[in-house]
């Protein structure tokens, strides 16, 4: 069967939860992150709804296990999720930043920190700059690291990985770009990575965070 869900702003980013493919997530420039039931798609409504992010949502990655995941927005932040805290709706248009479009300017100073009242993540990380591009972020293996990082592309052309539980930036990959880097990929069970971005290189970077959480040469 096939089902168009109607939005009222662009949706920029779709994920399954896990292997089971009943449970979809969904981000977009309503600010919002969506959680759909494949099971019950012809109401037409979100099965839930998450609300945090102040800008538009580019990217999602699902940790697998049909619980949490993460998101990248425009307000220059990560922000992890468990849908047991979703609620059945929201408004996506409470507390946006006003008259700032991240295609054309930097983020302004004064909404670096500005939080939503009604924030439902459970971390938020911040240290990476999302401008221009829909950049991607992602939960690191599995085999290799036990998903103990999270990691993401960044418009100062750098890699940023953050460690999962503490929030902090563990490592800032740079010098491998001069523009900015729009998607990366963590091997499954070496320590590097692989980035492109809008230099027109895609580079091999090293010294990844080990399992252990020190910096490895592959």
């Amino acid at each position: 069967s096939i089902f168009f869900l109607t939005f009222q702003s662009d949706v920029n980013t779709v994920a399954f939860a896990d292997e089971s493919g009943n449970l979809i997530y969904s981000g977009s420039d309503d600010n919002l992150c969506k959680v759909w039931d494949r099971r019950c798609l012809s109401t037409g409504e979100a099965a839930g709804v998450l609300t945090g992010h102040v800008h538009g949502i580019t990217h999602i990655d699902s940790r697998g296990d049909g619980r949490c995941f993460i998101s990248n927005g425009k307000d220059q932040t990560i922000k992890m999720w468990d849908i047991r805290k979703m609620t059945s709706n929201a408004d996506g248009s409470e507390n946006r930043v006003p008259a700032w479009d991240y295609r054309y300017s930097r983020y302004p100073q004064q909404y670096k920190q500005q939080k939503h009242p009604h924030d439902q993540s459970v971390a938020t990380y911040r240290g990476h700059s999302v401008l221009r591009t829909l950049i991607r972020c992602y939960f690191s293996p599995t085999y290799s690291t036990g998903q103990k990082y999270i990691y993401t592309g960044s418009y100062d052309a750098s890699v940023c990985i953050y460690d999962v539980v503490s929030g902090s930036l563990v490592a800032k990959l740079q010098g491998y770009h001069h523009l900015a880097v729009r998607d990366c990929s963590w091997h499954p069970s070496d320590p590097m990575l692989v980035s492109s971005s809008w230099d027109g290189q895609v580079a091999k970077l090293s010294r990844t965070p080990s399992k252990e959480g020190k910096e490895k040469e592959p």
